[in-house]
């Protein structure tokens, strides 16, 4: 299986735990730190069309987020798009563009996904919303629990090893705050 991820595994952030979930095999990314430009999606797409697995995870203020998926699915063959959300859209707490774009992504990502079951179309598309990550931002805001990249990484990899037969349309995960 090859997976391709946008973001840098190096960096103190959910690529990390992907990386480390797949004990560092079968996964590459892309992103600013090793020379790609993600705004140049048709390049992306091409890249990412022949992979198995493609996980944008790559947030950018502008919509970037849903121009990359729009690009690499228009051009995927098939397989699995994962895109990585926030639960911020989903409580509908946070700053208004932040909400905008990932709302967004959101919509795309179910419209998207209903055709992977009810369609006809050899794509899956599942759309993973995340609540505070322990990485390296996250952590100097304050001290709320936070939910490991490891499990991040490793609720990642499970829909991606999940059966061809079904689609997980849609996970919103959030760490408990009991006694904070």
């Amino acid at each position: 299986m090859r997976i391709l991820v946008t973001g840098n595994p190096n960096y103190q952030g959910l690529c990390k735990g992907i990386y480390e979930a797949y004990n560092y095999n079968f996964v590459e990314f892309i992103g600013r730190w090793n020379g790609w430009d993600l705004t140049n999606y048709n390049k992306v797409a091409e890249y990412a069309k022949d992979y198995d697995v493609f996980v944008n995870s790559q947030y950018g203020p502008n919509g970037e987020q849903v121009e990359m998926f729009n690009a690499v699915y228009d051009k995927f063959k098939e397989g699995h798009i994962i895109n990585i959300s926030s639960t911020s859209a989903y409580w509908n707490n946070g700053p208004e563009d932040y909400l905008k774009n990932k709302k967004q992504l959101d919509f795309i990502s179910k419209e998207k996904s209903q055709i992977a079951c009810w369609g006809n179309t050899p794509i899956r598309v599942s759309n993973i919303a995340f609540g505070q990550l322990r990485s390296k931002t996250q952590e100097q805001r304050d001290s709320k629990n936070k939910i490991s990249l490891e499990e991040a990484g490793k609720l990642i990899k499970w829909v991606i090893d999940s059966p061809r037969s079904m689609n997980f349309h849609y996970l919103a995960v959030d760490p408990i705050q009991r006694g904070q």
